[in-house]
């Protein structure tokens, strides 16, 4: 595992953190090409540890892998999650290694690979639960920063919630997207009156409002709402997103390559929005430009993702891997090089 520093510590709804844990993949081919993932496991979200997720890259993985051709992806990706069900970010990164190989061999870019619908997207950039006043503060300097996105973090105490969103959209205006991650912190009744109150602040979506596991909670918030809810843990999986769907307990789905276990299920996340008419968005944990860039490539590839929220790396104070991917303008934009486009020193 390694440890990358955060700038200044985080705040969300259910934790604080001042570090993020990766864990990185080398995977080497018999051509000698090298394909690079990483894995960002989240106790609270996937139910995995670096430790955990260290030790099934190390001392399991490698003998389903070894001898393997690294091009069976489909296959591969079944086996792991035949034995690792349970670890999905473990799997997201040697996912993400063997799609960074086949771009390399391909000599093309994933995103290009993946089919590339678009070669940018707008990204928000989040602001943790903090002060009103130090959330106007952020906002303006993202927007000063060129930022065109914002999400402003909440879920602890949704009157403050409501203060610190109607400051926000007061400081920034209305050219300036904005959008209110609620990390499951809300009743209910609460979820309602929060959006009742914010009906005026022109929000994107509300996200994740109630806990993951009241499904019937978050679909009574979802057919309520007058702003459209996205689920974010309430769907891990492409079976979860399927019952989102088929249910209509949300409007739009958060992917994240760690919960679905890389690329391969990303891609299957998408299709079951997209056939229930459920936009996406691809979202992150604090991550390694590396598994950043993996996002990035895979959510400009397809039409139905129309939010990003890729800015896991941006508050790192070190990172192990440069390139991949790039900000500017408020977009995040995708190396246009083989694989992945990253270079890792470690």
């Amino acid at each position: 595992p390694v440890r990358l520093p955060l700038k200044e510590p985080y705040t969300i709804a259910y934790e604080t953190t001042g570090v993020a844990e990766n864990v990185l993949v080398r995977i080497d081919a018999a051509d000698g090409r090298i394909g690079w993932g990483n894995a960002a496991p989240d106790p609270a979200v996937t139910g995995e540890t670096a430790e955990g997720t260290a030790r099934l890259l190390t001392e399991v993985f490698p003998s389903l892998l070894v001898g393997e051709d690294a091009f069976r992806i489909n296959y591969l990706n079944h086996r792991l999650t035949e034995v690792a069900p349970d670890a999905p970010a473990a799997r997201a990164a040697v996912n993400i290694a063997l799609f960074d190989l086949l771009g390399k061999r391909a000599a093309l870019s994933l995103f290009r690979l993946l089919g590339a619908y678009r070669d940018r997207i707008l990204t928000s950039v989040t602001i943790g639960t903090c002060p009103t006043e130090e959330a106007v503060r952020r906002a303006r300097e993202y927007v000063r920063q060129g930022f065109q996105a914002l999400k402003v973090k909440g879920g602890r105490d949704w009157r403050a919630d409501v203060e610190r969103v109607r400051a926000v959209r007061k400081a920034v205006g209305e050219g300036v997207a904005l959008r209110l991650d609620a990390n499951q912190g809300y009743e209910v009744a609460e979820a309602l009156r929060l959006i009742k109150a914010l009906e005026k602040a022109r929000l994107d979506f509300v996200e994740q409002p109630v806990k993951a596991e009241h499904l019937g909670s978050l679909k009574e918030v979802t057919v309520k709402s007058s702003i459209p809810i996205m689920a974010d843990e309430t769907a891990l999986s492409t079976k979860d997103s399927f019952r989102v769907a088929a249910h209509y307990q949300a409007d739009h789905i958060n992917i994240k390559l760690m919960k679905a276990g890389g690329i391969t299920n990303a891609v299957k996340v998408n299709a079951v929005a997209e056939a229930g008419d459920l936009e996406t968005m691809v979202g992150c944990m604090d991550e390694s430009v590396l598994s950043i860039a993996a996002g990035a490539h895979f959510a400009v590839a397809f039409r139905n993702v129309h939010y990003a929220d890729l800015d896991g790396h941006l508050d790192l104070t070190e990172d192990p891997a440069r390139g991949g991917a790039t900000v500017r303008d408020g977009h995040i934009i995708p190396a246009d090089a083989p694989g992945l486009g990253v270079e890792v020193e470690w």
